[in-house]
Formats: C-alpha cells, structure tokens, sequence
C-alpha cells in the first residue's frame, strides 16, 4: 500500500519540476525584461509624446486665462474712469445745509441684486439711451437692459423694496446723495408716487425743508423720512420740528422699526410698514373733497 503511494508522489515530483523551473526563471529574468521595455525606443517616444501633448494644452489654458484676467481689468479700468455726472436733480431751492436729510444706511436694509455693468461709451454707440441718470429712481421692469446697464455704470445701484403702489416687492435702481441712505431716497419717491397716482400733487425737498410737501383741502401737509441719525445731533431735531410745527398736518416715516417710539416722543411717526395705511387716510381724504 505504501509503495504505490510512493511511486505516485515521486511520478507527480516530475511533473511539475518543469513548470516550477520555469516560473523561477521568469522571476530572475522579470528585472532584465523590465529594464528592456523602459529603455525601448517605442516607450520613450510614446511618453515624449504623451508629456509634449499636456505641456501644450497647459500653456493653452494658462493663455487662455491670462486673455480673459486682462480682458476683465480693463472693463473694470473703462467702467471706473467712465465719466459720471456731477449734478444731482433738486426739487426746490439749494440751501448749503444739506446735512440736515444726512442719513445712515439702516441695520434692515433689503436683499441686493447684482448686474454687470459695461463701459459707457459702448451704450453710447449702439443703443439709444432715454433715461436721464440725474433722475435717481428707476422701476427696473420700466427700463431696458441696456438702459440699466447704462445706469449702473453710472453708479446706479439695485435694490428689492416692497412697492407701495402694488404692494409687491421689486427691484429699484436708485443713487442716493452722497449723504442719504438707499431705503430713504427709495421711500421718499416712493411716496410722491404713490401719492401723485392718486391725484396728489407733492413737492420734494433736499433743503432744510421736509423730505416730501402736499396739500388737501388748503391744509399743508409734510413727511419727514428718518433713519434715527439726526439723534446724534438734538440741535438738528429742534431745527426740524420748528420747521414741521409750521405744516397743518406732519409725521415722521421711521425706516427702523426699533427706533418709532422714540420718534413718537416728539411728534407723530409711523413705520415703514404701515406707511400705505397712513397714505390711504390722504386719498380717502382727497376723494371726499372731491363729492
């Protein structure tokens, strides 16, 4: 029994002897072979050529991007040295006191939407510009892309307020003086708007004078649209109020809700939110004279 089973494993020894002896030598030979394939002609070129191939789509891109960097620099060289105007539209006369409206730009101030602008001239050659850039508020929807491009090289900016004509929000181009805030220059057109759709003629004032001036009914009325700066000076607030004692009929339009109540410590005021109930009161007002 055991001597069949030796005959068997030495028979199975030969065998695979051959194959074993084949893979050794496969092995020592692996770091020859190896080297042979590097150094083979074929190899190299074709990794020069893979390597020349990147090397050539990188200076593409690189290229590419410095074209398009110096492309945006220059727009931005063209739009800041674009001439804008110097003159800014008054409703009234000038006083040299044009501090006393000097707003601050409130904490709440709406979402801002962005737009490129182009170089002015650009405008100037090709499409025909109707807006006047001296008048500083603009409905978007009213206006033509080029038109708001135009303005925002102008210096023009965009900003979301809830309409009070339809009390829907919507985007405004507005250039507040260099003293005024965005919400009350947008507030203060707004209103006269407003007002002036339903048969009301306003006046608006940059003077010492309030921000917007009507009558009903041969009564004076006037609005005064405060941020709550004019704090930081009490002498301002006396001059105002003895400006405003001299209307039939005033109130303040505070644009920060924190700061109505103490408004409301020297006259009437209300907060922008409310401000269309209050004007509503004045068409009422208005039709009711008109029976």
């Amino acid at each position: 029994m055991l001597v069949p089973f030796s005959l068997l494993v030495i028979a199975f020894s030969f065998i695979i002897v051959e194959p074993l002896q084949e893979i050794e030598k496969g092995i020592q030979e692996f770091p020859s072979r190896l080297l042979f394939f590097i150094i083979d002609p074929i190899f190299i070129i074709f990794i020069i050529i893979l390597f020349s191939v990147g090397l050539i789509f990188l200076i593409i891109f690189k290229y590419k991007l410095h074209r398009e960097y110096k492309r945006v620099e220059i727009t931005k060289k063209e739009i800041k040295e674009s001439p804008s105007p110097k003159t800014r539209k008054i409703y009234s006369e000038e006083n040299e006191d044009e501090e006393i409206n000097g707003k601050d730009p409130e904490e709440d101030i709406e979402d801002e939407e962005s737009c490129e602008s182009l170089p002015l001239e650009n405008y100037q050659r090709s499409v025909n510009i109707k807006v006047n850039s001296n008048k500083r508020y603009f409905h978007k929807k009213d206006i033509s892309k080029d038109e708001v491009k135009f303005l925002l090289a102008e210096g023009y900016q965009i900003k979301k307020y809830k309409n009070l004509l339809n009390c829907r929000m919507e985007n405004f181009l507005l250039q507040p003086r260099h003293n005024e805030s965005l919400t009350h220059l947008f507030l203060t057109h707004n209103i006269s708007e407003f007002l002036e759709k339903e048969g009301i003629e306003t006046e608006l004032f940059t003077t010492k004078k309030p921000d917007i001036v009507f009558e009903i009914r041969g009564k004076g009325f006037a609005i005064e649209i405060e941020t709550g700066s004019i704090f930081s000076k009490i002498s301002r607030m006396k001059e105002k109020l003895e400006v405003l004692k001299s209307y039939d009929k005033w109130f303040f339009v505070v644009t920060d809700r924190n700061k109505v109540k103490k408004y409301k410590k020297y006259g009437d005021a209300v907060g922008k939110r409310y401000v269309k109930s209050r004007l509503d009161k004045f068409v009422k007002l208005v039709k009711k004279s008109q029976k």
